[in-house]
């Protein structure tokens, strides 16, 4: 078998693929239904461009296919009846019409005012097999796209349109629980859904990046509003804390009233008695404009409320620290004059008991169990109890 027969086996393959793929795409439910309503003028606009772009480009494929065909068939009737011709001649021949310009293609008419006496009214050009082929290849994917556009625009354009009305409702839903009508974009109603669905896909994109962008904004204000309720949680925390502080000083407070008097409670530096009823209101306040949706302001209030919050918690607790620095010098002169008396009754054993300590333990004794104690009598005794032990120890 020769190139040239090899050659014209190929062809005849690429005309058997050519003609089942345009066949099956021209006998497609989508396409049958796409050219009779294109008949019945139910297309307009783009939808009506794109449907006569793709039927004409089919159109122009047979008629393409059929200039193709007929060098083929030339050709094959030159392999197969020239008997009476030279292989050489058979292939020489063979050769200029697969390999080159031997198709005629009308590409167009030529107007009348541009056209010679003698001239032809059409406007043509010549290709070879491959360059028509090409030209083909171009059509077929046109055609099959734009159909497949619109196929798919009228199947699944009115169900998008339903979801984005359903996810729409939802949203609506969502953006009154956040009180976020302002924002609400319009949902504008597709027109021509069936007449131009290509269009009012289109339209049905924009409205899906509308709703989207919509949706952006009330993930953020639902963010907002949750560190809100978040924030003034924190808050009502935070004031049961300090009142607990405060119950702690006024505790403590009454119990250094209790062992040394109200005056030496006077001399204490009181943190200020309206600082949590002041917190108290402003986190009032601030609770009001949550529910009242103000989240960002509460967010920017919250923020000052909490440095306010940390300075009383420091202030109740320096108050607190020095409340109980003022109990523990009791305890600490407790606890210092017991040593003493451990130390005096092992001192009685070894050199025997002496009067002038009794006395004055005896006296310390009695004082540490008078209310309110009289502190700097007991230092000023427990320090010449001290004396008195030391010098029985020289």
């Amino acid at each position: 078998m020769s190139n040239m027969d090899d050659l014209l086996a190929v062809w005849q393959q690429r005309l058997a693929a050519i003609s089942a793929n345009a066949n099956e795409l021209a006998d497609a439910e989508s396409t049958k239904r796409i050219r009779i309503k294109l008949r019945a003028g139910n297309y307009s606009g783009l939808s009506k461009a794109k449907a006569e772009q793709a039927t004409a480009q089919l159109s122009t494929l047979v008629d393409d296919y059929l200039l193709l065909a007929k060098v083929i068939e030339e050709a094959l009737g030159i392999a197969q009846r020239g008997l009476f011709m030279s292989w050489a001649g058979r292939e020489e021949k063979i050769s200029a019409l697969l390999e080159g310009p031997s198709i005629v293609r009308t590409t167009g008419q030529i107007s009348i005012k541009n056209r010679d006496l003698l001239g032809s009214a059409a406007q043509s050009s010549q290709l070879t097999p491959a360059a028509l082929l090409q030209l083909m290849q171009n059509e077929f994917e046109q055609a099959r796209d734009s159909l497949n556009a619109l196929d798919l625009a009228e199947t699944q354009g009115a169900e998008a349109l339903a979801s984005l009305k359903h996810d729409y409702s939802l949203m609506e839903q969502r953006a009154q629980g956040l009180n976020a009508e302002s924002d609400r974009p319009s949902f504008i109603e597709i027109q021509g859904l069936q007449a131009d669905p290509l269009n009012a896909l289109e339209g049905i994109e924009a409205l899906r990046r509308s709703l989207s962008v919509w949706a952006g904004k009330l993930n953020d204000l639902e963010r907002t509003r949750l560190s809100a309720e978040k924030e003034v949680e924190q808050a009502k925390l935070t004031l049961n804390e300090l009142r607990d502080l405060e119950l702690t000083y006024h505790t403590q407070c009454e119990k250094l009233s209790y062992l040394c008097g109200p005056q030496i409670v006077s001399t204490l530096k009181m943190p200020g008695t309206s600082a949590i009823v002041m917190l108290q209101s402003w986190c009032e306040t601030l609770d009001n404009s949550m529910h009242a949706g103000q989240w960002s302001a509460v967010l920017v209030g919250m923020s000052r409320l909490h440095l306010a919050m940390v300075q009383a918690q420091a202030d109740l607790n320096r108050a607190i620290a020095e409340v109980q620095t003022r109990c523990a010098e009791v305890d600490e002169l407790k606890g210092r004059f017991a040593a003493y008396k451990a130390k005096d009754q092992a001192l009685n054993m070894q050199y025997g008991s002496d009067q002038n300590r009794q006395l004055l333990r005896a006296q310390i004794e009695s004082d540490l169990l008078i209310r309110p104690l009289d502190l700097d009598n007991l230092r000023v005794n427990v320090s010449q109890y001290q004396q008195l032990l030391s010098k029985i120890v020289q």
